[in-house]
């Protein structure tokens, strides 16, 4: 009955995604294609082309599952070469993020929105073996399609913010019994698992953060050089604010302009392309010395600031920096990914705000990877300290020994579901 209501809500409310999707695509317009795929649409061709195939489906929604995929992706392409691989999104940037991997038996589509019909189609028209639903997407309809299809569901790499666990437990009639429809969660951390068993879900292993395995693409030592040749970088030290969200980029600006270091160049490279020329006004209106990455020629003078203006390239960004501010810690956003910046060897700042990492940002710190600031203004103090090159080896030091500690995670998921494929 529950689940009968929540599918009349979905239903009311397809008609405004047509809507959201043409606003989103006036400032990002790979969101006006491939509507079909939004409503579980598929052609005739598209039906007799997947109609014979073995397939396993991976759910990334965005950029940062995507990229969790990828040890997933490639182990999973080795050890079983008759099978094809479907991946959906729910974002252009998600379905447009590189997995590094140039495979024929790799098909990327969007997931439909959760109605039963759209789902029923989605599920109808590929018949997968099996799926794997990324961190924490739990979408009800789709997961009772899939338990009455009978194809087994992982919530796989899952993880679960103390925010989340509140917000689903007020609506713990709908969420209990999809959880307990899943095959399995395949959680990171003891506390993630604690957290969806205390929801209701049945199966719940540890089996840590897929992302401790992602490695950078094998071109990054050639990009990065590039990219440095590009910008005029050479003897200079660097910030790297990564994944910045909206109004971040501002008050970390106002403070790096007190601070006045003469060789300090920080570079700017916001979570969505969306938001690239809003960055870049705000720059102006600063009158801040910078430069974007998407010029063509960039003449050889002093500047403070980049904007990183592109997309792909956040491993090269980690090459170039000495420290990485994490964007979404700054202001109430929940954090980013820190674990690309650890596995580059780049020591953190982060922010009061990282309960979306919570154990991983808390680890950081413990070991030395990482610094917390409660305010900007701690930067004229942390900057200086974090950038001695004795701080800078044994920060170093500590970002190898966590992403060493924790790796593994891809080959523990792949055993798991292997009797199911």
């Amino acid at each position: 009955m529950i689940r009968f209501f929540y599918s009349l809500l979905v239903y009311f409310l397809l008609p405004f995604t047509c809507f959201k999707l043409i606003y989103r695509g006036f400032r990002q317009p790979d969101y006006l294609k491939y509507w079909g795929e939004r409503y579980g649409f598929y052609s005739a061709s598209t039906k007799k082309i997947w109609d014979a195939r073995k397939i396993l489906w991976i759910h990334a929604v965005s950029v940062g599952e995507t990229k969790a995929a990828i040890p997933l992706i490639k182990l999973f392409l080795k050890k079983y070469p008759r099978h094809y691989l479907l991946i959906t999104h729910g974002t252009p940037t998600g379905r447009a993020t590189s997995i590094d991997i140039k495979d024929s038996r790799i098909s990327r589509i969007y997931l439909p929105f959760d109605t039963p019909d759209a789902t029923k189609r989605f599920l109808s028209t590929f018949k997968p073996e099996m799926g794997l639903l990324l961190e924490t997407e739990l979408w009800f309809n789709l997961i009772h399609q899939g338990f009455q299809k009978s194809i087994p569901l992982y919530l796989v790499n899952a993880r679960l913010s103390e925010k989340s666990f509140q917000l689903y437990k007020r609506i713990s009639l709908l969420v209990k019994p999809s959880l307990q429809e899943l095959k399995g969660v395949l959680a990171q951390t003891r506390n993630d698992a604690k957290r969806f068993e205390a929801l209701g879900a049945k199966n719940v292993e540890v089996m840590g953060n897929l992302k401790f395995d992602v490695t950078p693409p094998r071109d990054t030592n050639k990009q990065s050089a590039a990219l440095k040749k590009h910008l005029h970088l050479k003897n200079q030290s660097v910030l790297l604010i990564a994944s910045s969200r909206q109004g971040e980029e501002e008050v970390i600006l106002q403070h790096l302009l007190k601070l006045r270091y003469k060789n300090l160049v920080t570079i700017f490279v916001p979570r969505h392309p969306q938001r690239f020329k809003e960055v870049e006004l705000m720059l102006k209106k600063y009158r801040a010395s910078f430069i974007k990455r998407s010029d063509k020629k960039i003449k050889v003078k002093p500047y403070q600031f980049i904007l990183g203006d592109s997309m792909g390239e956040m491993y090269s960004y980690y090459t170039l920096a000495n420290i990485a501010l994490m964007g979404g810690t700054i202001l109430p956003y929940g954090g980013q990914n820190l674990i690309e910046s650890m596995a580059m060897k780049v020591p953190v700042i982060l922010g009061p705000h990282t309960y979306n990492f919570h154990d991983v940002s808390n680890e950081a710190i413990r070991t030395g990877a990482g610094l917390r600031i409660h305010t900007l203004n701690q930067l004229e103090k942390v900057l200086p300290q974090m950038l001695k090159s004795s701080t800078q080896l044994k920060m170093k030091q500590a970002c190898s020994d966590m992403m060493h500690t924790h790796q593994g995670a891809t080959l523990k998921i792949l055993n798991k579901i292997k009797s199911m494929i």
